[in-house]
């Protein structure tokens, strides 16, 4: 299912969905992927992207370039380096979606509750009826479950029995 379409212009219901471009999108643990280059273009333009890691900011800085001249990312693309356990308090309610790959698998793997804590953060940053897709294979089911609660969040898609790697999807409530 074509989840961030549901946030999409639909031909049949024009009045209850936005334009993509206007679609506010975080990206936890951005690494060295291409996510963002290929979501702008798609014609997502509201994007925010983080990581721990200055070089993983920076090889995101160098991908950008290969946008076509006159792209004028600069005003669409937020790059910063953040820590997913203390997010900044003015992107509170401010994300549509949180798509992750990974990042919650490697913060998990830290240990110390760090896993609970990005995940208190994520929802503090999204707003109420916004969409976390998260791709994971580390994160063991119940620990997933507790994190992702059904009091807070409403799910969408069970990736537990995918292969190597399960796709969530999650409804904030």
């Amino acid at each position: 299912k074509p989840y961030l379409l549901d946030f999409t212009v639909n031909e049949d219901d024009d009045d209850n969905k936005q334009d993509k471009s206007t679609i506010s999108i975080l990206i936890p643990g951005c690494g060295n992927d291409p996510l963002l280059l290929d979501l702008f273009n798609a014609g997502y333009h509201r994007l925010t992207a983080f990581d721990y890691s200055e070089g993983a900011i920076e090889r995101q800085k160098s991908l950008l370039e290969y946008l076509p001249i006159g792209s004028n990312y600069l005003d669409s693309v937020e790059l910063s380096v953040e820590d997913a356990r203390s997010l900044p308090i003015e992107w509170e309610q401010s994300f549509d979606v949180i798509i992750e790959k990974g990042a919650l698998d490697a913060i998990y793997l830290s240990g110390d509750g760090n896993f609970e804590q990005s995940v208190n953060e994520f929802s503090r940053c999204l707003k109420s009826g916004g969409i976390c897709m998260s791709f994971s294979g580390v994160v063991p089911a119940e620990v997933r479950r507790d994190g992702f609660n059904e009091e807070n969040w409403e799910w969408l898609r069970d990736g537990s029995e995918d292969l190597k790697a399960g796709c969530f999807v999650l409804r904030k409530r």
